[in-house]
């Protein structure tokens, strides 16, 4: 009888664990969600950047500058704010990546084994 019973708990901090690895997984996609939006914004924050070089004529500043130093202040300006999304894309998608999946796994392992003991 103590060994149906050792099985039901072993069962039950089973049962718990993949509801967690559930959830996790769950919030993991979520996050990846996210990454996939800022790296598609950078995407589109590059596309503005080539759009500037083609727009040499900027008038607010042509008093001042030349139209190829306008047009090179906004495409630097267009493709830091890209890259640094991409990289808070990349960023986000990394830390869910597979292998920290796996490690979680790995931990949920030990756990239940220590409670079983």
């Amino acid at each position: 009888m103590s060994e149906s019973v050792g099985m039901e708990e072993l069962i039950v901090a089973l049962e718990q664990e993949f509801d967690q690895l559930r959830r996790d997984a769950a919030e993991r996609a979520h996050q990846a969600g996210r990454g996939a939006v800022l790296i598609g914004s950078a995407g589109a924050l590059g596309l503005v950047s080539l759009g500037a070089l083609g727009s040499l004529p900027l008038l607010a500043l042509r008093r001042v500058l030349t139209p190829k130093q306008i047009a090179l202040i906004v495409a630097g300006g267009s493709a830091v704010a890209a890259a640094t999304l991409g990289r808070m894309g990349a960023t986000r998608l990394a830390a869910i990546a597979p292998e920290a999946l796996e490690q979680e796994v790995k931990g949920a392992a030990k756990d239940v084994a220590g409670s079983v003991r």
